[in-house]
């Protein structure tokens, strides 16, 4: 061996080489060690191995070293030492024992590179997985957090947003071990977060990050809608050069993950909801309302439905116009939303049909009073542009299980039931109406009309 050392023959390989006693001391490295692992040959013979192993390696370490001393020649081992900077470096090794020499030997390949390569590219396959099968943006960033943790220090991790004005950037996701919960941040207010995110110059102050800060923008063809931010707690270490390429590397798959999010997001909100009034539309409220037939099936629980259709509002339509009719609707909708309870389920199944749907509603009570609530709203005119417009509503309900099994019954039981109260209010309708058509009564074209609008002029 020092034959070999005397030479330098072995200073000329690009893997480290080294020999340790059986009980793992050093007894020789080659120069390629410090290159690897940043120590020096006088600063590790004579000391263990096992101390500058990652920990968590250690114990399948010293079984590759118990199969060597064995006699088996061990190729290809990888594990982890822990660098004289405090950084990791991954290695393969191969290794005998030298039973003449009574030695280990063995050959170690820097295998850092490939294995950054490999996870980053494992990391960027589980963001694509996330944005595809992530619920909705909190559970992406929830699968960001830990993929990213697989490869940089994010124990303190952030998704920042912009706003709509993009004036202030809010904690979209944000996980802190020291129990800290910034809100919004604008960037006029730190100056590095303005040259992140391209809104300052670099002459424009002081644009170094805070310590142990390291930030990536989240960029998109209309400009960054964000950052990534990544805490370290010892300030000393904090984050390297290639920590923040990787970071900036990571931001910009998770931007496109982002936006391909908010897009299935958005698109599933259209499949739900009605265009006109922004509601559930019919397809989603017989979704919800099934589901909540069975939730109370299972539990023995009472729901109730109320079934709403708008009185003559086919005038409003022919006298009116269809945008006054749809705008009507829309205020029909915006007044519902306000009178029902958070818990309550308000739907529009089509023209001028709503639903409502009460969950774990005992005897109808619920139901009840909620009818009487509308009947009372709908008191007050409704303002459409330069009209008010007086509508009320015919309001038929069913409950669960009295009135119907499933979705189809009770939806059919409560269409029924306020048709019938329609018929009631018309026949009622109809003597007063002949009454104003007795000799004596003048009345002209407009005046049905009129019970109906009533200009603001």
């Amino acid at each position: 061996m020092r034959r070999f050392v005397s030479e330098n023959f072995l200073d000329l390989l690009l893997d480290a080489v080294c020999a340790v006693t059986p009980s793992g001391d050093f007894v020789f490295v080659n120069a390629a060690f410090e290159r690897i692992f940043g120590y020096g040959t006088q600063e590790v013979v004579g000391r263990n191995m096992m101390e500058f192993v990652h920990p968590d390696d250690r114990a399948p370490t010293l079984e590759a070293a118990r199969r060597v001393m064995q006699g088996h020649l061990q190729l290809h081992f990888e594990n982890r030492y822990i660098r004289k900077d405090g950084g990791v470096v991954h290695v393969r090794w191969t290794a005998q024992w030298v039973e003449s020499a009574g030695l280990r030997v063995a050959v170690a390949h820097d295998i850092t590179e490939l294995h950054q390569s490999r996870a980053l590219q494992a990391a960027l396959y589980a963001i694509s997985e996330a944005a595809h099968t992530a619920q909705d943006l909190f559970s992406l960033f929830e699968s960001v957090h830990g993929i990213v943790g697989t490869l940089l220090d994010a124990r303190n991790f952030a998704v920042l947003l912009f706003d709509d004005a993009r004036q202030l950037l809010h904690p979209a996701y944000q996980v802190d071990v020291m129990g800290r919960a910034p809100g919004p941040v604008s960037p006029a207010d730190a100056p590095w977060l303005a040259r992140l995110l391209g809104q300052a110059s670099t002459e424009e102050g002081d644009c170094e990050s805070p310590p142990g800060l390291l930030a990536a923008a989240l960029p998109t063809q209309d400009g960054p809608i964000g950052a990534l931010v990544l805490r370290s707690e010892d300030h000393e270490k904090g984050y390297g050069a290639a920590d923040a390429e990787l970071l900036h590397f990571i931001a910009s798959q998770v931007a496109t993950a982002i936006e391909r999010k908010r897009l299935h997001v958005g698109l599933q909100t259209l499949a739900q909801r009605d265009q006109l009034t922004q509601l559930l539309n019919r397809r989603s409220f017989v979704e919800r309302l099934s589901a909540a037939v069975r939730a109370a099936q299972e539990r023995d629980l009472e729901l109730s439905l109320l079934f709403l259709d708008l009185d003559e509002f086919k005038r409003v339509n022919d006298s009116m116009g269809h945008a006054m009719g749809d705008h009507l609707l829309q205020s029909v909708a915006d007044r519902l939303g306000a009178t029902v309870r958070s818990a309550d389920v308000l739907a529009r199944l089509g023209g001028d049909e709503f639903v409502v749907l009460l969950e774990q509603d005992v005897g109808g009570r619920g139901a009840y009073l909620l009818s009487s609530r509308i009947e009372q709203a709908f008191i007050q005119p409704f303002v459409v542009g330069d009209a008010t417009l007086v509508v009320r509503p015919s309001i038929g309900a069913a409950r669960f299980p009295a009135d119907g099994k499933d979705a189809e019954e009770l939806l059919g039981h409560a269409d029924a039931a306020m048709y019938a109260v329609k018929r009631q209010r018309a026949a009622r309708r109809e003597p007063a109406a002949q009454e104003m058509s007795r000799p004596g009564h003048s009345t002209p074209a407009s005046a049905a009309a009129e019970a109906f609008f009533r200009s603001t002029d």
